[in-house]
């Protein structure tokens, strides 16, 4: 599995970096106007968050809701799924991980599973304030590696976990492998992030990345939706640190799953991590549900939302 992952990310970075140039230099701040009505910031630990917020208002929501959105998304990626959590009255948070969407950019974050983790939890403390429910969280692909380690390191504040086509672990080791070992190196870094700044962002490259995400090419403005925050000056660098930069604060082991309501939701033609991934998580924790959509490849939620809000409400309805 460990190997997987690494390869998953190591594609994913190869295409990014070969196709986003973005000038900026060590620690980079991100676009300060209200990019959605419903958008906040907060600063966590010197890093600066963009969020959004639906039902913030209810004092008894059904159940509390965080969404991780995956490598290079924002919480643009959860437009087809909030809507109908919050009809059905729960408060509903989407987060912008640390480099990407709307909030801070800066290499000196550590990246692993683990530290974005401990963030989340300590953004959460602030929006909870006195409130000690829990909360039901859900990720996707890389966010879905994310939220399996919020749960792990704090059970007693999880009620359910929700995956969507993770980069799942059995152990969180650190990430390994020549190109990992080459970005940590100050020289072949900034050749990386140099070959990043010398290409231009175009639509033919992401329109190849989302065909396959998706089975299809999205509209204009889905695209340009996703296009937008890349432009954000040191999206290149926040990559690039996601593998230079992530070693893990603590030690987790999948077993504490077993514990808490899991639900893995997998498209059957993912081909960025594959279905044998959540297969095997699920044969490491019996207990976890496994919910396959057939016609699906990695982006469930949007391209099969009917299906994918259906089999959500379900489980959050069944645990809250």
């Amino acid at each position: 599995m460990k190997k997987h992952c690494f390869s998953v990310l190591f594609r994913f970075v190869i295409f990014f970096t070969g196709c986003i140039g973005l000038p900026g230099s060590v620690i980079f701040g991100q676009d300060e106007s209200k990019p959605f009505e419903n958008s906040s910031f907060l600063t966590v630990d010197s890093v600066r968050f963009h969020f959004r917020v639906w039902n913030s208002h209810l004092t008894k929501p059904t159940g509390k809701v965080l969404m991780v959105h995956g490598f290079c998304g924002s919480t643009f990626a959860w437009r087809k799924n909030c809507d109908t959590l919050a009809a059905l009255n729960f408060k509903v948070v989407t987060v912008d991980l640390p480099g990407f969407g709307y909030s801070e950019r800066n290499v000196n974050i550590n990246q692993s599973q683990s530290n974005r983790a401990r963030l989340l939890w300590d953004l959460l403390k602030q929006i909870d304030q006195d409130d000690t429910t829990g909360w039901n969280i859900i990720g996707h692909s890389m966010g879905g590696g994310t939220v399996e380690a919020m749960a792990l390191m704090q059970p007693k504040r999880t009620k359910t976990v929700t995956i969507i086509d993770g980069l799942v672990f059995k152990k969180n080791h650190n990430l390994q492998g020549a190109f990992i070992t080459m970005s940590k190196w100050e020289k072949t870094n900034k050749l990386i992030v140099s070959y990043a700044k010398k290409n231009i962002l175009n639509d033919h490259s992401l329109h190849r990345l989302l065909k396959k995400a998706y089975g299809y090419i999205p509209d204009s403005a889905t695209i340009e939706s996703y296009i937008k925050p890349l432009r954000i000056e040191g999206t290149a660098e926040s990559i690039v640190s996601v593998f230079s930069n992530a070693d893990e604060i603590c030690k987790l082991d999948v077993s504490g799953l077993a514990k808490l309501p899991v639900m893995l939701i997998w498209g059957k033609k993912d081909r960025i991590i594959l279905l044998s991934q959540g297969k095997k998580l699920k044969r490491a924790v019996p207990s976890i549900d496994l919910k396959v959509i057939p016609d699906a490849k990695h982006m469930a939620m949007e391209t099969h939302s009917a299906l994918f809000n259906h089999y959500l409400v379900a489980f959050l309805e069944k645990n809250n």
